[in-house]
């Protein structure tokens, strides 16, 4: 593989080492391996016509503009030396080069799209034009902290990149160190055709909605209001590196609390001899409410209407105030414990009176999953306002009142 050094430098904001290097396109591809589409979840191929003037282009030799790879977090430690060492001697920009060759230790942050053009022409057997290189910035870093600022708000000032597509990069870069952090706790995406079989395992979409409710204080995602939602993201994202940093280590927290929740719910609720079924369909117009004891239930908190209104509530009730975070933690404390004693057959979430309620909502006269976030959203923040005082089979009609 034939890579070549251009040049080094540090991304002055956060420190960052960058490698600037050139190479053949074959060898690119080399580079970014066979599942580099894993790293995006919703950004996914697009067929815009000017694509296929571009492939053209390509295979004609056109020199394209340079794509930025991110080495994997977890590779980042042993390249760095190198980094260091070649930034005192240009001599071993060549060493610097055979570490960045390694197949598949990188993830796209920009060039998805040309890569999937480029893999396109590989397989129709097209001869890519002799010295046809491409220019790419190799981003070193592994300091989640810095990740997380230059994802959410690096990204956000050089390209209209949505809220929900930058923290879907987030969580696709830190999930596995999310997993380590939380015992037992298994994040999976639709790539790996995977299923719910056991409690704390959430599909990351459902993860990256929780995280978004949270920094936004909101469960309404997709508000028709586009300015409304505006006004949401912009203020999620004018803050500062530490308080993005601080809020999802706080984000983590919670989300601790919530894995250890779901465990319980899953035993309690999950009827024996009976398989954990599938997270059930958002949004689904209510009809008849389902046996709460007939395993569906053990899924209630992986459904992603009920982690996004879980997470918005407490952002909205806890905020920044100490003590109402206390009353948070409070009233997660008693539910654990209601779990814990819980036996067969009982009902500390009170889903019996939340199902009446929501199968009672009238679906020609409101929206079925706005309404079911907005009683979930109230009902928490109910339960959170008296500490767990007052079970929530009785918060869920305060709720819908």
């Amino acid at each position: 593989m034939d890579i070549r050094v251009l040049g080094l430098a540090r991304d002055l904001r956060t420190n960052t080492p960058v490698v600037y290097a050139q190479l053949p396109i074959e060898d690119y591809l080399e580079v970014v391996g066979d599942e580099f589409e894993n790293f995006t979840i919703q950004r996914r191929r697009e067929n815009h016509k000017a694509y296929q003037r571009l492939k053209v282009d390509i295979a004609g030799g056109a020199l394209l503009p340079s794509i930025t790879l991110a080495v994997k977090p977890d590779k980042v430690s042993t390249i760095i030396p190198l980094f260091e060492e070649a930034e005192a001697d240009r001599s071993l920009y060549e060493k610097l080069a055979t570490a960045l060759s390694t197949h598949g230790q990188v993830d796209i942050l920009d060039g998805l799209q040309r890569t999937y053009i480029i893999t396109d022409l590989k397989k129709e057997g097209v001869d890519f034009v002799k010295g046809q290189n491409i220019h790419v910035e190799f981003w070193l870093e592994a300091d989640i902290d810095k990740l997380i600022y230059r994802i959410i708000i690096l990204n956000a000032g050089q390209k209209p990149m949505s809220i929900r597509h930058q923290i879907e990069l987030l969580f696709m870069s830190l999930k596995t160190s999310i997993e380590k952090q939380i015992p037992d706790l298994d994040i999976y995406t639709e790539r790996d055709n995977s299923r719910r079989t056991k409690a704390k395992k959430f599909a990351l979409a459902a993860i990256v909605s929780a995280y978004q409710a949270f920094i936004t204080g909101s469960a309404e995602l997709q508000k028709g209001n586009v300015i409304a939602n505006q006004l949401l993201e912009a203020n999620a994202l004018d803050a500062t590196e530490e308080e993005i940093t601080s809020q999802f280590e706080e984000f983590t927290r919670w989300l601790t609390s919530y894995a250890g929740l779901d465990e319980c719910v899953t035993r309690v609720y999950k009827s024996a001899n009976v398989p954990l079924e599938d997270v059930p369909p958002e949004d689904a117009e209510p009809t008849k409410a389902p046996r709460i004891h007939g395993g569906a239930y053990a899924n209630w908190l992986a459904t992603e209407n009920v982690i996004m209104a879980f997470f918005a509530a407490v952002a909205q009730y806890g905020g920044s105030d100490p003590k109402k975070k206390d009353r948070v933690q409070q009233a997660l404390n008693v539910l654990l414990q209601m779990l814990t004693d819980a036996g067969e057959g009982d009902d500390p979430l009170g889903l019996e009176i939340f199902e009446k309620l929501r199968v009672g909502t009238n679906p020609r006269r409101i929206n079925v999953g706005l309404a079911t976030r907005r009683l979930l959203t109230n009902g928490f923040k109910e339960f959170f306002r008296e500490s767990g005082e007052i079970p929530l089979e009785q918060c869920w009609p305060i709720a819908a009142d």
